[in-house]
């Protein structure tokens, strides 16, 4: 087992990914923080297996002294307390906006300049920030909420993001459901309100608060809303099959066609007597799944007493590689 080429690859992989994401729909997401994000959550999935900080060191490459500056940084700006540079810096805009250059760097003078530098441009870059003129006579002003989506479209998104954390991991507080999607306590208390309201997400109280609990999620195929959770949906299923997997490795192989995943490639042409059904496959496995879905949740609905579920979950994915001629561009 060679760990460190698999590692390689992946993250190669996930980069392309990230990127793809960041620039989906011609938007500019900001990525002044993922360095520090990825850094953070690593750390905390090490920590959470039992890892010893000095290791977790020696795997960054770091000495231990090395490693708490790394990760006091990542944790949290050197000037505002509590917070990331990417944070702080967005948050002083906001609130003293319009703001030089000058002004904000006199106002983060303990982080590295080059940093706050760097996180204004992407500010800029991704257009959460407009800039007039240049150097350190530059002003910055927050761009409006109502100038990247409405309303309607961002509490949809995040609505959804909010379904599919509770539909995941039942029984999970409000302050829980924030954490995991990413979202304020107050988005995620509205997208909540929402979602009771319809019926998608069951709230149940008890002595250390409310908890809430969804018994499906689902976003229709081909609709515009609610993409973003459907994606985090797919590729939570595909990381955890492969994660369960190796923490499988050479034990439970009655649980060999119950967790993993498998791969084909199939090569045909125009003409191919198989070709409409490879291409139409994915479809036909999808509508295969829906029937049997649908009737799983039929009857589970007329059962008013039953035993602690497991959780099946099944993914799919097909995508057509194309001959590079057929992609360029004819004269």
């Amino acid at each position: 087992m060679n760990p460190q080429l698999l590692i390689n690859a992946i993250v190669q992989q996930t980069m392309v990914f990230i990127a793809q994401l960041a620039t989906a729909g011609g938007v500019r997401a900001p990525l002044a923080n993922v360095a520090d994000q990825v850094f953070r959550e690593l750390t905390r999935e090490l920590l959470a297996q039992g890892l010893k900080k000095k290791v977790i060191a020696d795997m960054f490459g770091m000495g231990l002294r090395t490693y708490h500056r790394r990760q006091q940084a990542a944790e949290q700006s050197l000037t505002d307390s509590g917070r990331t540079v990417w944070e702080a810096v967005l948050r002083f805009v906001q609130e003293r906006e319009p703001v030089s250059t000058q002004q904000i760097l006199k106002r983060f003078s303990h982080d590295d300049p080059e940093i706050v530098s760097g996180v204004l441009n992407d500010f800029v870059n991704s257009g959460l920030v407009y800039r007039a003129g240049r150097g350190e006579t530059a002003v910055y002003r927050v761009a409006a909420e109502a100038d990247f989506q409405d309303d309607t479209a961002r509490a949809e998104a995040n609505e959804h993001v909010v379904w599919l954390n509770a539909y995941r991991n039942p029984g999970s507080t409000l302050n829980n459901l924030a954490e995991r999607s990413g979202l304020s306590v107050e988005a995620t208390s509205n997208a909540l309100n929402h979602l009771v309201g319809a019926g998608k997400v069951s709230a149940k109280q008890e002595p250390e608060g409310t908890e809430y609990s969804a018994d499906r999620f689902e976003v229709p195929w081909g609709t515009a809303r609610g993409w973003e959770a459907a994606v985090l949906d797919h590729f939570q299923a595909v990381v955890n099959a492969v994660t369960m997997k190796l923490s499988m490795a050479g034990g439970a192989k009655g649980l060999r066609d119950q967790v993993g995943g498998s791969t084909w490639s199939m090569d045909v042409w125009e003409g191919h007597p198989f070709e409409a059904e490879v291409k139409g496959l994915l479809a036909t496995l999808r509508e295969q799944v829906e029937r049997l879905r649908q009737r799983v949740d039929t009857f589970n609905e007329t059962q008013s007493e039953r035993p602690e579920p497991h959780r099946v979950i099944v993914y799919l994915g097909q995508y057509l590689r194309m001959p590079e001629s057929e992609n360029e561009e004819t004269p």
